[in-house]
C-alpha cells in the first residue's frame, strides 16, 4: 500500500497537453512570454519544465524547477499561465491525499504565544516541501490571534552548493478552534495553506500537519516537527509519533532535517565549471533551449506592433501586484525583524550600536 508520502510525487492526474497549453501561452500571455525569453532564469525554467513532461515524477520534477529558479519575469510568466489566463490545468487531488484531521487529533491546550521567537524544522513528511536543509524560522505574535512568519530554507542546486530561500507568511487563529492556523488572501497563485497543531510543548516542540490549495495544485500537504534545537530531540519520538498517528500517518515516513547551515563549498576551477556546465547542457537541455527559444520568438513575431503594448501592459500590471504584496508583508518584516535581532550574538549587537554611535557622535 502507497503512503501518503509517496502519492505525492506520481504523475499529476489529467497531465496537460502541452499542444495546448502551448497554443494558450501564446494566444494570451504574449507579453509575460516574451519576458520570460529575454530573462535568463526564466528560459531556463521553461526548458527545465520543457524536460519534465511525460515524466512519472512530473508534479515533483516541475515543482523542483519552481524551486531553482524564481525571479519576477518567471512569477508573471507563471500567474499569466497558471491564475490569470488557466493555460495550465489545475492538478486536483481533493482531499484524498491530506483529508481535514479529526478534532481529536488537535492540540486543545495549543498556545499561540508559545510559537513566539526561533524554531527549527527538525523533522519532515513531504519530501517536495518539508524535508530541506537549513530551515530556520522565526515567529511573532503580534496581537491575540495574528501570527507572522519568517520561512528560510535551502535548495539544493549540486555539487553540494545550494540556494537560499526566505519567505514571509501571515497566519489567523481560528477563535473556535484555536489549534487551526489560516494562511489565506494571498495573491501569487492565490494559495491558501491551513495549520492544524497536532501537539506541542512550551519551548520545546510543535507539530504542524498542513493542507493546502492554489491555482496550479488543489489538495497538496504535508507535515513538520518544529523543535527550539536544531537537531530533532530524540527523547521526545514518541509524542511525535503518538501524534501524527492521531491524523493517520506514520512516523516512519518523516525524514530527519540537516540545519547545520553549513557556507557554501568553495569555488571551483573556473575552466572546469564552465567545461562542466558546458557538457551537462548540451547534454540534457541545449536542444530543447534552442526549440523553445525559435518557436516562441517566431510564433510572437505574428503578433505585431500590438505585441508591445501588451508587454508594456502586463509590466505596469506586474508593478502593480508587487507594490500591494510589498504593503501587505512590510508590518510582518519589520514586526520579524525585531524578533530575529533578539538570536544574534551580543557581541555583533554591540560591535552595531558602537558603529553607529561613532557615526553620529552619541555617547
Amino acid at each position: 500500500m502507497r503512503t501518503r508520502q509517496n502519492e505525492q510525487v506520481e504523475a499529476p492526474v489529467g497531465a496537460a497537453d502541452v499542444g495546448k497549453v502551448g497554443t494558450c501561452l501564446l494566444a494570451n500571455c504574449q507579453g509575460a512570454l516574451a519576458r520570460c525569453v529575454g530573462d535568463a532564469q526564466c528560459l531556463e525554467n521553461l526548458v527545465c519544465l520543457q524536460l519534465c513532461n511525460g515524466r512519472p515524477d512530473e508534479s515533483a520534477c516541475q515543482i523542483r524547477c519552481g524551486d531553482l529558479y524564481q525571479d519576477k519575469a518567471v512569477e508573471a510568466f507563471t500567474a499569466c499561465a497558471v491564475s490569470d489566463k488557466k493555460c495550465v490545468p489545475q492538478r486536483n487531488d481533493g482531499d484524498a491525499a491530506f483529508p481535514v484531521p479529526p478534532p481529536c487529533a488537535l492540540d486543545e491546550k495549543f498556545d499561540l504565544n508559545m510559537i513566539d521567537g526561533r524554531w527549527y524544522i527538525t523533522a519532515g513528511l513531504n519530501p517536495l516541501f518539508d524535508t530541506f536543509d537549513c530551515q530556520e524560522h522565526y515567529f511573532g505574535v503580534p496581537e491575540p490571534g495574528r501570527l507572522f512568519a519568517r520561512i528560510n530554507w535551502r535548495i539544493p542546486k549540486g555539487d553540494d552548493d545550494f540556494i537560499d530561500r526566505s519567505t514571509v507568511q501571515t497566519f489567523r487563529q481560528t477563535p473556535e478552534t484555536p489549534a487551526l492556523l489560516l494562511n489565506h488572501g494571498n495573491e501569487y497563485l492565490h494559495y491558501e495553506d491551513d495549520w492544524y497543531i497536532l501537539a506541542s510543548r512550551p519551548d520545546e516542540y510543535f507539530v504542524v500537519y498542513y493542507k493546502g490549495n492554489n491555482d496550479a495544485w488543489k489538495g497538496y500537504g504535508g507535515a513538520t516537527v518544529y523543535t527550539r534545537e536544531s537537531k530533532l530531540p530524540e527523547k521526545y519520538i514518541p509524542e511525535f509519533k503518538e501524534a501524527v498517528e492521531k491524523a493517520g500517518l506514520k512516523w516512519e515516513d518523516f525524514k530527519t532535517t540537516d540545519n547545520t547551515c553549513k557556507p557554501h563549498p568553495p569555488p571551483k576551477n573556473i575552466v572546469e565549471v564552465v567545461g562542466r556546465d558546458i557538457g551537462l547542457a548540451e547534454k540534457l537541455a541545449a536542444d530543447e533551449a534552442k526549440q523553445i527559444e525559435y518557436t516562441i520568438e517566431n510564433d510572437l513575431k505574428s503578433f505585431g506592433k500590438g505585441f508591445t503594448v501588451v508587454e508594456k501592459d502586463l509590466s505596469d500590471e506586474f508593478q502593480k501586484d508587487e507594490q500591494a504584496f510589498e504593503r501587505e508583508i512590510r508590518e510582518a518584516e519589520e514586526f520579524l525583524e525585531g524578533v530575529e535581532k533578539r538570536y544574534l550574538p551580543p557581541s555583533v549587537v554591540d560591535r552595531i550600536m558602537m558603529f553607529f554611535q561613532g557615526i553620529f557622535g552619541q555617547k
